[in-house]
């Protein structure tokens, strides 16, 4: 019964909280619809006589490995600690971290050399534009302005429609035939899937999710943080392995 009572609370509250952060009207009846599927999931549970009783939820992970080679890395490829994101251009909680923490990361750690930040893909399937945005930042990343797209995807609010995206690309000097050519080409949707399989290996299944570790030639073993949490979050965990030998 605990645990219906919690899952019913979330249910509440969750679409309360996304309305504050800003999301459109589709959006919140996407969220809306997700968790009116699980009340009647675990509706139907608690008919069947299979809700747990006395035993509480698995434990989350705190600490995670996840792979960097062949992802966009933003700083110094030497820096000597790592945060690797798993993103979604559409969600209202990347964009809070990006206008927030990430800018802050960037003027301390990143510019400064003393933290490389990786991106990894997690378009949520509730959200339509998540994965074409990323199709179009990684098509950006061909000639050579990943980065650039990845901040005009997130710096104006809702603008991820295929002509904001074309307009997005004007804005950064892309060349428009290459760039609209690789849109539809395909290549980029097994490397997406792949994001999502590791993401979900690595029990991050919300965005955005954070791995911080020492720097490796691969794979980066550390804190898993989840959701968008403030500056101070991340700068606690980095100073502490700044600080390791």
């Amino acid at each position: 019964m605990n645990k219906i009572i919690l899952w019913a609370l979330i249910i509440c509250l969750v679409p309360f909280t996304a309305f504050a952060e800003g999301i459109t009207k589709e959006q919140g009846d996407a969220i809306l619809k997700e968790l009116k599927a699980i009340r009647q999931e675990l509706n139907q549970i608690k008919k069947r006589g299979l809700a747990p009783q006395g035993r509480g939820r698995p434990a989350r992970p705190t600490t995670a490995s996840v792979a960097t080679l062949g992802n966009p890395i933003l700083g110094d490829l030497k820096a000597p600690v790592t945060i690797v994101e798993f993103t979604d251009y559409q969600c209202p909680f990347c964009r809070k971290f990006y206008v927030g923490a990430y800018k802050e990361l960037k003027k301390q750690y990143i510019d400064t050399g003393k933290l490389r930040f990786v991106l990894r893909d997690l378009p949520l399937g509730f959200h339509k534009d998540a994965k074409p945005a990323a199709i179009s930042a990684h098509c950006a990343g061909e000639q050579d302005k990943f980065w650039q797209m990845h901040d005009a995807l997130f710096a104006e609010k809702g603008k991820l429609g295929k002509n904001d995206i074309l307009g997005h690309a004007k804005t950064i000097g892309l060349e428009n035939n290459a760039f609209k050519s690789c849109l539809t080409s395909g290549r980029y949707d097994e490397g997406i899937a792949q994001d999502i399989k590791d993401a979900n290996k690595a029990g991050i299944t919300g965005t955005p999710g954070f791995v911080v570790g020492r720097t490796t030639d691969n794979i980066v073993k550390g804190a898993l943080i989840s959701g968008a949490r403030p500056f101070n979050a991340f700068k606690a965990e980095i100073d502490k392995l700044l600080l390791q030998k």
